[in-house]
Formats: C-alpha cells, structure tokens, sequence
C-alpha cells in the first residue's frame, strides 16, 4: 500500500511538470494506481463477456465465504437463526385450570381485562396463575379461536399449542371431552364451515319446496298483473337484449344473492357462537374451586386453636 501511494505522488509530480501531451499518458498510469488502492478493475470498459463472468463468479464466491464465515460466529455466540432446535420443532402439550370468577374472588382477563362475576377463566397449567396476563375468559377465547384463530397462541405469547390441544376432538386435554352430545355437534359444525353453509342451503331448499304452493300463486299474482305489463317499454328492452348483456345482469344477480346468503350467514353463524360459549360455560368443569366462607372459618379457628395451644 505505502508504495502504491508513493508512486501516486510521483505521477502528480511528474504530471504537473510533463506538457500536456505527454500528461495524458501519466493520467492513465495514476488512474491504474488508484484503482488498485480501491480494489476495482483495472482493465478497458471494453473487457470481453468470459471475463465479466469470470468476474461475477469470483464476487459470489466472496459473498458465499463472508457469509459462512457470519454464520460461524453467529454459532460461536450461539445466536445461529439458521439452525432449528428439537426444542423448536416440538409441539408443547399443556393442560388447561379453569376458574371461576366471583365478586369476592375477581378474576382478570388478558383479553378483555376483567372478568365478570360468575364467568369461568382457563389458564396453562404451567404459566403463572398470579399474573394478569395468565387468565382468559372462556367465552372470550372460544369467541377469538372462531372468529380470529390466529391470536389464540400468541395470547400466552406462543409458549403452549393451545389450538392443537384444547380445541381439537384427539386431543388428550381437549375441552370437547366434557360437552354435551348437543354442544359437541354444535362445536363439529363450526367447525366445518362448508357443511355449515351446506346445512343452511338445504334448509332454504327444504322450505322452498315445503311453501312452494305459496310462491306459484304468489309468481302467478305477479307475472298477471296489470301493473307489470304496463312497465313492459321499461324492461322489455332487456328480455330481447344480446346475449352478454343477459349473462352480465345474471352475473350481477348472482352476485346479490351471494352477498345476502353471506350476510344471512354471518349472522346464523355469531348466534351459533354465542350459543356454544354459553354451552362451553355451563360444560366445562372447575379444576380451582375457591374457598368457601365455612372454609374460611373452619381455617381461622384451626389456627386460632393451634396459636392458643
């Protein structure tokens, strides 16, 4: 490196004394020199495509060395994100508290704060039940596991697979083990989507052809009314109108139908999440029973009687 600087300066010098015939010469030289300082080519911009690969190979090469060499220190500090533990990769199972929430015993709720009196919370049995983030209300979770399944884990901050153990009918700590008949056919329904918008269109399908002696008077009624065929230059245009006009408005119609059986479903589908939350609450069983006042009682006098004694 000194001696590539020293020969700049003597370029400079040279350069400066030199007429500017001979200058151009020395500017190419000094050119050459500071392009080795900074590592670049030295050769013409007019270099063939064989050394353009040649040079592009050696670059990732580089790349890949400077990034194995990362990695290796990375290990060192044991901070390698590459590198996946058995730990990692393995679902935690974790059983399930659940409490109840009196006047006398409030209880807290990570997701709605506070849990109303008479409302039951569940909590892992491995987290810390003193905490405040440790309790959920159990109509609140089986509200979020519906609606937004995604947020369930992180609600004890992923540390147990609560989706996979509590909410599944083959799972050891499954809360489907302790429903009614009832509650478990209405939990497998939501649970399958599709056959719930299936059991609500043979439904519709069912009353349809049980009122269907209604809607012929009722469509008859309609097609033989004096009011309709007075409208006839407003919408016959439309029953003689070309062929992809006919497909756009059954398309748009279409469309209607589905945005009002979607919304028709929604709204079945949140009472039926209602009904299985007040199912889930009245089903699932207390594991921590808070002490009664006669317990209470019995306790202080016990420690009165050892005090005295």
């Amino acid at each position: 490196m000194g001696r590539i600087l020293l020969r700049i300066k003597l370029l400079l010098v040279v350069s400066l004394l030199l007429p500017s015939s001979q200058a151009r010469h020395v500017s190419r030289q000094l050119i050459s020199a500071v392009s080795q300082i900074r590592g670049g080519s030295t050769k013409a911009a007019s270099a063939s495509k064989d050394d353009i690969k040649t040079y592009r190979l050696q670059q990732q090469l580089c790349l890949q060395t400077r990034s194995f060499q990362l990695r290796q220190a990375l290990v060192k500090r044991g901070l390698d994100a590459l590198q996946v533990t058995p730990e990692q990769n393995t679902i935690k199972v974790v059983d399930w508290d659940c409490a109840l929430s009196t006047e006398e015993n409030p209880m807290s709720c990570a997701y709605s704060f506070d849990a109303e009196p008479g409302t039951k919370v569940v909590a892992p049995i491995g987290s810390d039940l003193r905490s405040n983030t440790a309790w959920v209300t159990l109509s609140s979770l089986n509200r979020l596991r519906r609606n937004d399944p995604t947020k369930v884990d992180p609600l004890w901050h992923s540390q147990y697979a609560i989706l996979r153990t509590w909410f599944r009918p083959d799972s050891q700590f499954s809360l489907y083990n302790h429903l009614t008949p009832l509650g478990t056919l209405l939990s497998l329904l939501l649970d399958a989507p599709v056959v719930l918008a299936a059991v609500m269109a043979g439904t519709i399908f069912i009353a349809l052809l049980l009122t269907l002696p209604l809607w012929e008077k009722l469509l008859s009624a309609a097609l033989t009314s004096r009011f309709l065929w007075i409208q006839w230059p407003s919408w016959g245009r439309f029953v003689h109108a070309a062929l992809p006009l006919k497909l756009l408005l059954g398309q748009m119609a279409y469309k209607a139908l589905a945005v009002s059986f979607y919304n028709v479903y929604n709204r079945i589908r949140t009472q039926l999440i209602e009904w299985e939350c007040q199912i889930w609450q009245d089903c699932i069983p207390l594991t921590i029973i808070p002490p009664s006042e006669d317990d209470t009682e019995i306790f202080g006098e016990t420690e009165a009687r050892t005090d005295g004694g």
